[in-house]
């Protein structure tokens, strides 16, 4: 992956919160000996704050984005919109570490133990009563949790806003994947983690 990826993503918050004219795209990738060739032009892809290694930010997409703008979009979007959390403040920055993911390799499932932990992602959609539910967990959220596949999959209708009890949970899914009103997907990720030690080591540099 782009260790460029996430210097650009911690050079558009830190500029942001520091009112402060950003290094360009281009620039940054050229300061470490990378180029716009390294990875796709677009993808679907995610940006995860971190901070003291407790999850402060993740927003992402599954369309296809231009990845200059997408990971700017996404940066932003996910220090300062996630409703799950405050918005992140300058004096934060020197404890954030930050994960850009770009994800491919989609891949619609039937059977809800036919994935890998650390390999892949799961998105999962189900309607019930004329309501609708989702909800994904990036590659790497498994394996951090120390979760087995049946906890990733109970955690995941958790995270659509939908409960179920835990033992039910592979009867759940094996019954909406068999009705057509549950589908689950795979899918896989290139990811680079840099964090603000690393960061701030290249902006003195740069």
């Amino acid at each position: 992956m782009s260790k460029g990826l996430c210097l650009y993503s911690f050079e558009t918050l830190y500029s942001q919160l520091n009112n402060r004219q950003p290094v360009s795209f281009k620039n940054i990738l050229s300061s470490v000996k990378e180029s716009i060739e390294d990875f796709p032009q677009k993808a679907p892809l995610f940006v995860t704050w971190d901070k003291d290694h407790d999850l402060r930010g993740c927003i992402g997409t599954f369309q296809e984005q231009p990845i200059e703008s997408g990971v700017k979009r996404f940066a932003l979007t996910a220090a300062l919109q996630d409703h799950r959390f405050s918005p992140i403040k300058a004096s934060e920055l020197p404890n954030l570490s930050c994960d850009v993911t770009l994800l491919d390799n989609f891949q619609p499932i039937t059977d809800p133990m036919d994935w890998e932990i650390g390999k892949h992602g799961l998105r999962l959609n189900f309607e019930i009563n004329g309501s609708y539910y989702s909800g994904t967990f990036l590659p790497v959220v498994a394996a951090e949790q120390q979760w087995d596949k049946l906890t990733t999959l109970w955690h995941l209708i958790r995270k659509s806003d939908y409960s179920v009890s835990k033992s039910q949970t592979v009867q759940f899914y094996e019954s909406g994947l068999a009705n057509g009103t549950l589908q689950l997907e795979t899918y896989e990720g290139l990811k680079y983690s840099i964090d603000y030690e690393e960061f701030a080591a290249w902006k003195d540099g740069s």
